[in-house]
């Protein structure tokens, strides 16, 4: 692929993770002018997963026999309304409705990219390629959530939004030059497509993969838990949304680095070992949150190498599911993403619940507890070594 067609790809993907956990960053500034609290603002990242873990599959369904660019095109102005739809409300029930709209499309953006940027690239370089696209998410954390928490502080939480409108108009112009317009290049991938048709993935051991997803679910709870939370959280501590912004910048740093590490480490020292050792030192960095909660340099530290555990453990999922599928993995990611998806949305409903019946200090607890539930999960994992011994 060209590089201007990747650059498309990456900040579309970019656009998507950002509006995602934006909320996360400007929770407080949503409670006051909308005089809701910050529990019910929180259970719009959960919104977001429901919809987007719902609507994906039936989207895709409805628009497989269309063409992919004119799809893509109308799917991000959907997007842009729904966005659009936030920056203006007048109230909570309309900044909802715009939400439900902007995840769904959301959804689909993901998806479409996701796949075209699979048909358009050698069989050989699908793999680095998807995760080059994929970065994307990883940089709206590192500049799009700070960035728009910094926005949201300066002229308010509104035109955290209407920069997002902004990028996404600049995005669709992008599109509209960089993205084929029938299927004249797709139809030339076809023949790799071909080629891996006839051989369809089968689960070789489905307790396994049954564990390495419910370990997702799990730990993405416990992350949500806190992480939805984190505005407040360090609010409490007598920070202000200047040092929220740092906090969420040290985040997505953590999570690029997170994210390269744990695919490594798996492979040095398998996907369970790196798993069980990543879950330890994010209990532990869970447990101390509250104890440094009113420092800076050392909070930072902890917050940093939190966000680098749960983002390393990502890959070292997928690399331990991948051991025992055979064939095309496809199928049992999407799974694994809607296990993702699954844990954000019930961990925003049970970070709500310990914020309203309890305090918002307690979300800590709760997801060091969830994270220790994952932890045996980790450990009751069997090595691959032990098959491929049986098959001798």
């Amino acid at each position: 692929m060209s590089t201007m067609r990747v650059v498309t790809f990456i900040l579309s993907i970019f656009i998507v993770g950002m509006v995602e956990m934006m909320v996360a960053g400007i929770m407080n500034l949503m409670s006051n002018d909308l005089h809701v609290s910050e529990a019910i603002i929180g259970q719009l990242v959960t919104l977001y997963a429901i919809t987007f873990a719902i609507a994906g599959p039936i989207l895709v369904k409805l628009t497989n026999r269309f063409s992919p660019k004119p799809v893509l095109l109308w799917t991000l102005l959907a997007f842009i309304v729904g966005n659009l739809m936030i920056a203006l409300a007048p109230n909570f029930a309309i900044l909802v409705i715009g939400r439900i709209l902007s995840s769904a499309a959301a959804a689909l953006i993901v998806v479409k990219i996701l796949a075209l940027t699979a048909l358009l690239t050698a069989p050989q370089h699908r793999g680095k390629m998807i995760g080059i696209v994929y970065s994307g998410f990883s940089g709206a954390n590192v500049f799009g959530v700070p960035i728009g928490t910094i926005i949201g502080d300066l002229v308010g939480w509104r035109f955290t939004f209407i920069f997002i409108v902004v990028v996404s108009v600049f995005v669709g112009i992008l599109m509209y030059i960089y993205i084929p317009k029938t299927n004249d290049e797709i139809a030339v991938k076809n023949r790799n497509q071909s080629e891996t048709k006839h051989s369809g993935g089968t689960i070789l051991r489905p307790a396994e993969v049954g564990k390495y997803l419910g370990i997702t679910f799990l730990l993405l709870v416990a992350n949500s838990v806190t992480f939805i939370y984190i505005n407040p959280l360090m609010l409490s501590g007598g920070h202000d949304l200047s040092f929220v912004s740092i906090a969420l910048l040290i985040n997505g740093v953590a999570g690029m680095i997170g994210t390269s590490m744990g695919g490594f480490l798996s492979d040095k020292m398998t996907s369970k070992r790196w798993l069980a050792i990543a879950t330890t030192l994010f209990i532990v960095m869970l447990l101390l949150l509250n104890l440094f909660l009113t420092g800076t340099v050392i909070l930072l530290a902890v917050i940093f190498i939190w966000n680098i555990m749960q983002w390393s453990t990502n890959p070292a999922v997928q690399s331990g599911i991948i051991e025992h599928v055979d064939g095309d993995t496809s199928q049992v990611m999407s799974w694994n993403m809607s296990s993702l998806n699954a844990g954000i949305a019930i961990g925003g409903v049970v970070g709500g619940l310990v914020v309203s019946k309890l305090n918002v200090f307690a979300t800590t607890y709760f997801s060091a507890t969830i994270a220790v539930i994952a932890l045996i999960l980790i450990l009751s994992l069997n090595q691959i070594s032990k098959y491929k011994a049986k098959r001798v």
